[in-house]
């Protein structure tokens, strides 16, 4: 492997890693009674602050600049907010297994934003991998429209927001990256709008929780997921920066069998056969879409 391709390889499995980690502790922290929305709020501000105190360390606090300030916002809620608070919500209900499947969805969904709005062209080759992972996905839905209660299908229904939403984001923060931004600043930018977005949720329906200083399990738990997500974010960013949306995107995979593992090997989640043969289709398909070289990088300074 060339020097070239190390860096965005070691930044791609230590973003994963750490992203199907947070899964697997947001089904303890739900064990602990803490709910999904509110979790992801501790996790971002913890996160960001820290990631913030890191950026005054390198040069200063994150601009505050109009477009910065839109940036963080936007990026927050489709790349954070709304899949993580989802993702979070689900696991309770579907598993960290399955909800990890859904993590390996957004470089698919990726190619096909980006072909939409011109970025990417449309080729045989990637189009037969969208069908495959299509048909992969199908595999998992098909058995819950016949089955008797309809309440996972719903929950699945619902979890299609999360790749969605990730590709979403997958995209956004690359043609919106501010000219000449690091990428340690954007990071403690969108955590800490991620933390506002949900603090703003969770206050309006009076539901914020703050677990009893007593509770050294539930602390522990915030804690570790905020060091954890500290970490996640400055690879994320960094391989943003370094290698771009398509090859970013694939973060998922790793996510997913990290869920798929730990889930199994750690929370005691039955391995379903399903979820295999998804996965394996998801990752035949973006294998398929996926470049044959970086050739999707970009300076961070485009627009």
């Amino acid at each position: 492997m060339s020097a070239t391709w190390l860096k965005p390889v070691l930044l791609l499995i230590g973003s994963g890693t750490m992203g199907g980690s947070s899964i697997l502790l947001s089904k303890v922290a739900a064990q602990e009674g803490i709910p999904a929305l509110s979790y992801l709020f501790w996790q971002c501000l913890g996160a960001g602050l820290i990631l913030a105190i890191l950026s005054v360390g390198r040069g200063g606090l994150p601009p505050l600049r109009a477009r910065y300030i839109r940036y963080y916002f936007v990026a927050g809620l489709v790349s954070l907010a709304i899949p993580m608070g989802l993702g979070y919500f689900m696991v309770p209900y579907i598993g960290a297994s399955m909800a990890g499947v859904f993590t390996a969805l957004p470089p698919l969904m990726t190619y096909l934003i980006s072909m939409g709005i011109g970025i990417e062209t449309a080729q045989f080759k990637r189009l037969m991998g969208l069908m495959v992972g299509f048909c992969g996905v199908l595999f998992l839905y098909v058995p819950q429209i016949s089955a008797p209660d309809s309440t996972l299908l719903v929950y699945l229904l619902v979890a299609a927001l999360i790749p969605v939403s990730l590709a979403v984001g997958n995209v956004y923060r690359t043609v919106a990256w501010p000219a000449g931004a690091s990428p340690l600043t954007l990071a403690s930018g969108m955590m800490l709008a991620s933390a506002i977005l949900c603090l703003g949720f969770e206050t309006g329906r009076d539901q914020l929780h703050v677990p009893d200083f007593g509770n050294g399990m539930a602390w522990l738990i915030i804690g570790v997921q905020m060091a954890v997500a500290s970490m996640m974010y400055i690879c994320h960013f960094e391989l943003q920066r370094v290698a771009g949306p398509v090859f970013l995107s694939q973060i998922g995979y790793v996510m997913a069998l990290t869920s798929l593992a730990g889930g199994t090997l750690l929370l005691g989640e039955t391995l379903r056969p399903e979820l295999i043969v998804t996965l394996a289709c998801v990752v035949a398909g973006t294998f398929l879409v996926r470049p044959a070289r970086p050739s999707d990088r970009r300076a961070s300074a485009t627009s």
